[in-house]
């Protein structure tokens, strides 16, 4: 059953920062990641988030992620979005966001 939470966590890794997302990205749990992006956003290099175990994203919450890509991209940064599943990968597509982002799955 997936989670109506969401979990971040964020640790450095070489080049930047690394973001894991778990369980569901929605209006309840946006302000959530938000605290986050913003911490990222004011450190240095690029930013990746692991999508491996986000079971579920709304426009409230991918909007928080569109946002964060926009920062990172006035400041000459990336934001790399790795493992999205189907079903979060179609509301991007809807929305018309994915060229904000690189996307690539996990090697």
């Amino acid at each position: 059953m997936p989670d109506p939470d969401l979990r971040v966590a964020v640790q450095a890794a070489e080049g930047g920062m690394k973001i894991e997302l778990v369980g569901e990205l929605d209006v309840a749990t946006a302000p959530e990641l938000q605290r986050h992006v913003d911490e990222v956003a004011s450190a240095e290099g690029d930013a990746w988030i692991d999508c491996t175990k986000l079971t579920f994203a709304d426009s409230s919450g991918l909007d928080t992620l569109t946002r964060f890509a926009k920062s990172l991209r006035a400041q000459d940064r990336r934001l790399v979005l790795t493992n999205i599943r189907p079903m979060v990968r179609r509301a991007m597509d809807v929305l018309e966001i994915t060229e904000l982002f690189e996307l690539e799955e996990a090697p």
